[in-house]
């Protein structure tokens, strides 16, 4: 039933269908509670459907966004007023996600 929703297969019966819209924004919640706030200001927009944030989000991925934007955190990332132990340790998670989206950092990359 989800899966008609997010592939576009499923459409409302009318403007008042109810059961569609329900099931629509149950689904657009979980994308809102799973996803990090940043992502939801990139993908989300006013009235769109969970469809429409799945396209969003798919699109996102694909054009390797969200790894050139963690590579840029990366290597912006200043220690600051943080402490040694919490500037490499957000190194670290950085470094982390970029693998999580195939996009390593080198062992140069963080010694340097």
């Amino acid at each position: 039933m989800c899966y008609g929703h997010i592939s576009g297969k499923s459409k409302p019966s009318s403007e008042d269908d109810e059961e569609w819209y329900s099931i629509d924004v149950r689904i657009k919640s979980w994308f809102y509670n799973t996803c990090d706030s940043g992502l939801l200001q990139i993908i989300s927009r006013d009235n769109c459907t969970s469809k429409d944030l799945w396209d969003k989000l798919e699109e996102f991925f694909r054009n390797n966004k969200m790894s050139r934007m963690l590579q840029d955190q990366f290597r912006n990332t200043k220690k600051g007023e943080n402490s040694i132990t919490e500037f490499c340790h957000t190194l670290k998670n950085l470094a982390d996600d970029l693998k999580d989206v195939d996009s390593q950092i080198t062992e140069i990359d963080l010694v340097m």
